[in-house]
C-alpha cells in the first residue's frame, strides 16, 4: 500500500497543475482584448435584416448607447473591450465588461443595460451600478457572450431610426456622412418584456467575440 502513495501524491500533483493551467489560460483567454459582432441565423428575420445585421459589429457612439451597423458614423467607436473585475461582484470577479469610448480621449468605460430601456449603453461606475452591470459571461465554448447567463440579446431599429435615415437620404448626404442599417442593442432581461414603440422591428442576435489583433491592441486600459 506504501508503494502507492507516491503515485497518488503524484497524480493529484498532476491534476491540480492541470487544473491551474487551465484557470490560467481562461483568465488570459477573459483579459483578452475583443471586438463584438452580431450573428443570426438564416431563417431571423428578413433577406434585408440578415444583411443589416448578420456580421455587423458592435459600435459605441457618444450619445453613451451602443449600436450594431455596418456603416457606422465618425462619431461612433467599435467594441473594444474585455471582461473586468466590478466592484459590485465581489473580489476576484471578472463579471464586469468595460470598453474603450469615442470620446476624446478615449476612455474606458462600463458597459451596462439600462434597466429602464433595456437598451445596452456606456459610462462611469456610478452609471454602471444604478443599472444592470452584470454579470457578463460566455457560453461553454467560449466564443459568445452572455449577461445574467442568457442570451437574450436583441437587435432593434426603431421607427424614428428608419425616418431618420430616410431624412439623410432625401437630402442627398454623401455615403461617407450618411448612417444605414442602424440597429441598437437590446437585452430582453424577462422575455417579451420590451415596451417598444409600434412599428419597431426586432431580432433575435448573438453577440459573438473576435479577439483584436496585436496591432490594434496599442492602448492599455
Amino acid at each position: 500500500m506504501s508503494t502507492l502513495v507516491p503515485t497518488i501524491i503524484g497524480l493529484n500533483e498532476a491534476t491540480k497543475g492541470a487544473r491551474d493551467q487551465e484557470e490560467n489560460r481562461r483568465a488570459e483567454s477573459r483579459s483578452r482584448r475583443c471586438h463584438l459582432v452580431a450573428t443570426c441565423e438564416e431563417t431571423t428575420g428578413t433577406p434585408t435584416q440578415r444583411q443589416q445585421v448578420h456580421n455587423a459589429k458592435v459600435y459605441l457612439d457618444k450619445d453613451y448607447k451602443i449600436y450594431i451597423i455596418k456603416q457606422p458614423s465618425p462619431s461612433m467607436a467599435p467594441f473594444n473591450g474585455q471582461y473586468y473585475t466590478h466592484p459590485a461582484f465581489g473580489q476576484d470577479n471578472s463579471a464586469g465588461l468595460i470598453s474603450m469610448s469615442p470620446e476624446e480621449p478615449p476612455l474606458a468605460r462600463w458597459v451596462y443595460l439600462d434597466k429602464e430601456t433595456k437598451q445596452l449603453s456606456y459610462g462611469n461606475r456610478k452609471d454602471s451600478e444604478e443599472n444592470v452591470c452584470g454579470p457578463f459571461d460566455w457560453t461553454e465554448d467560449e466564443q459568445y457572450v452572455t449577461l445574467e447567463g442568457n442570451e437574450q440579446w436583441l437587435a432593434v431599429r426603431l421607427p424614428d431610426d428608419v425616418r431618420r435615415e430616410q431624412e439623410y437620404e432625401d437630402l442627398g448626404l454623401d455615403d461617407d456622412k450618411a448612417v444605414k442599417g442602424l440597429w441598437r442593442l437590446y437585452f430582453d432581461r424577462e422575455g417579451n418584456s420590451l415596451d417598444l414603440p409600434e412599428g419597431t422591428e426586432t431580432m433575435k442576435i448573438r453577440l459573438k467575440r473576435d479577439p483584436v489583433e496585436e496591432e490594434e491592441d496599442d492602448d492599455s486600459f
